[in-house]
């Protein structure tokens, strides 16, 4: 399977234009949307986004989508939050939202919420689909450091799904294989992606 994955988009019509034509270009089989959708709304601005996608989807919430955007993601069939879903021969587990943060945003959870939401939902050969990093993987923020989950991490560490991939810190866009394979496909407001191949594990970034 060919995933086309991308993460905050922040309502940016120039970024959002950008995942549009890398969708119809790449055709991918599946495109991942981990987040960050908007910036703090409007709903109508990401279902439009969501709509002009073309091909199959699953999105999840990020910590600056509006708390109904994941009534918004049920209501079009595309929703991967805390969720199981199999898709071909790979099997997604997806949760939205982030580990609290200074800035109060509308969708922050604590790290027992993540911990317990994920655990019954995962198991071997897993993809992982977050909207936080986990803590110590392609986190880190100039002059703030690692800010990731805790949470995730464990998670990831305990299960090593085959792929971990999420956004959020869109300042560690990027890849590292430990074996599992972690993807920050933040920074979709600039246009960027990766493309992964789920067969081969190779992971081509577009900045």
């Amino acid at each position: 399977m060919r995933i086309l994955a991308t993460s905050d988009i922040h309502s940016s019509n120039e970024g959002a234009r950008a995942i549009r034509e890398a969708v119809l270009s790449q055709e991918p089989d599946l495109t991942l949307v981990c987040g960050d959708i908007t910036h703090f709304g409007p709903l109508a601005w990401a279902r439009s986004f969501l709509e002009e996608l073309p091909g199959r989807v699953l999105a999840i919430p990020g910590n600056c989508d509006p708390l109904e955007t994941t009534s918004l993601l049920e209501d079009m069939g595309v929703s991967l939050h805390a969720r199981r879903i199999e898709v071909d021969d790979c099997t997604f587990v997806g949760l939205g939202g982030s580990s609290p943060t200074p800035f109060h945003t509308p969708f922050e959870i604590s790290e027992d919420e993540i911990r317990s939401a994920l655990t019954p939902l995962m198991g071997p050969g897993v993809i992982l689909v977050t909207h936080d990093a986990p803590r110590g993987h392609l986190d880190v923020v100039p002059g703030r450091g690692s800010l990731g989950s805790i949470s995730i991490k464990e998670i990831v560490e305990e299960f090593s799904p085959i792929f971990s991939i999420f956004g959020h810190l869109h300042e560690s866009f990027g890849i590292h294989r430990e074996g599992t394979i972690y993807i920050n496909a933040g920074g979709g407001m600039f246009g960027r992606y990766a493309m992964v191949d789920t067969e081969t594990r190779e992971v081509l970034l577009k900045e």
